[in-house]
């Protein structure tokens, strides 16, 4: 993937140090509960209350663990499942043939990207990494596809709509915001591979499928959105030794996201108005503008031709302004649940992340391709403002400062949250 050695270096010292915080924290023996009591508290909501959304992982969870303490279990878990998404993570970028160092290191370093998930412990233990897992998974089959032989095309076009239906049905039953948060993003990818493959009509039957299945389940699972009469039941579930861990001062009483589930409109709206009036809004736009840039750049990088000898760019790449229009698309469609919701920095993560593998994978499309013949004042126009800022030097280092400076919160956020205290690593730094 990597030409050069010191390039090389830095991208695996960035992913061992992630795999290693990581499981040293998640798998530290100090301490049972090892992240926030909200996204445990949400992988615990189930069906013994009756069927309630967001309640499938859950549900099976407290199969397998067969009446048994659950919350102990989920550390190995959400573990796996951030190792899993690394791994797939980095094979999109190896079938994408990008070979941009650069480019790797950058997405790796974004806030909300995978260094940042490592250092702060979030993000990962949230649902929405089984979403960037199905994505990447849809990904590299649409990957494989480029590259097959022709007898053994239909077996992955199928396989791909076999996952995409069943992934994202599964998924919304996990938790519904899959419909706002990588359902659309998916719909995109699914639609280019169908354009790309538009001769073989079961996939179109499945292309529709899909578009339709998710929407009714998300209506469903509105339907039945749960109480607070449903979060008691389902709470008084788990056992006793789980409920102490969450809220050891009120066990018998439905806290966190499981009280969640008998919210009202008012109080959920009460949550906006919450980051308004105390007026952190503005750094969530920060991190939103800034994140948006990073993808742009790299989008920009890619469409360029660079190499990564940093050659001179080829007058066919440099023309390919859909790369660029389409992986915009791809951002804003994707972060539809940031103007909807108030835990901004768990879906500017998620958005980042879904449009980055994204971007690896459309690189490659051949239907990305026929859309470049754009009028030549578009092309001029986005010439000199988009291809100038992919490449700059200087842009490239500020946003470099801008990754290893700035941090983002899950959600709740104060001016010193946003910094990444460097110093706690080499034991200089202490916390409250």
């Amino acid at each position: 993937m990597i030409r050069s050695y010191w390039q090389a270096f830095i991208i695996i010292a960035i992913l061992e140090f992630s795999v290693l915080i990581a499981g040293f924290w998640m798998l530290g023996d100090y301490e049972v509960k090892r992240f926030n009591v909200w996204p445990i508290s949400e992988w615990l909501i189930n069906y013994q209350g009756g069927f309630v959304r967001r309640g499938l992982m859950g549900e099976l969870l407290r199969f397998f663990s067969q009446g048994q303490k659950i919350i102990p279990a989920l550390n190995p878990l959400v573990l796996i499942f951030f190792y899993t998404y690394i791994a797939i993570f980095i094979s999109v970028y190896q079938l994408a043939k990008i070979q941009r160092a650069s480019l790797l290191i950058i997405a790796l370093l974004i806030p909300g990207g995978i260094f940042h998930m490592a250092i702060g412990a979030i993000f990962y233990p949230r649902k929405e990494i089984l979403f960037l897992i199905h994505f990447g998974i849809l990904c590299l089959l649409y990957l494989i596809l480029l590259g097959c032989e022709s007898n053994r095309k239909t077996i992955f076009l199928n396989l791909f709509g076999i996952v995409a239906i069943v992934g994202g049905s599964l998924l919304m039953l996990i938790h519904e915001a899959y419909f706002f948060m990588a359902y659309p993003i998916t719909v995109l990818l699914f639609f280019i591979l169908y354009r790309e493959n538009i001769t073989y009509f079961p996939l179109k039957f499945q292309l529709i499928s899909f578009i339709l299945v998710v929407p009714i389940l998300f209506l469903i699972c509105t339907i039945y959105r749960g109480n607070s009469d449903v979060a008691q039941i389902i709470w008084d579930s788990y056992t006793l030794s789980d409920r102490i861990i969450l809220a050891p001062a009120a066990p018998y009483t439905a806290g966190y996201a499981t009280a969640g589930l008998g919210w009202t409109t008012n109080q959920h709206l009460s949550t906006l108005y919450g980051v308004y009036i105390s007026g952190t809004w503005i750094y969530w736009l920060l991190f939103y503008i800034a994140n948006a840039l990073v993808i742009i750049y790299s989008a920009i990088q890619i469409s360029l031709g660079f190499n990564t000898d940093r050659k001179s760019i080829s007058k066919e790449s440099s023309k390919n302004l859909a790369l660029v229009l389409v992986t915009i698309s791809a951002w804003l469609i994707s972060s539809s649940m940031f103007f909807i919701a108030s835990d901004y920095g768990r879906w500017i993560a998620c958005a980042s992340n879904l449009t980055i593998l994204f971007l690896f994978t459309i690189s490659r499309s051949t239907f990305i391709r026929t859309l470049n013949k754009v009028s030549n004042a578009l092309h001029r126009t986005l010439h000199s403002y988009f291809y100038r800022f992919g490449s700059s030097l200087i842009v490239l280092m500020v946003i470099l400062g801008y990754e290893l400076i700035f941090q983002m919160p899950e959600c709740c956020i104060s001016e010193g949250d946003i910094y990444i205290p460097y110093l706690k690593f080499i034991g200089l730094y202490q916390t409250n």
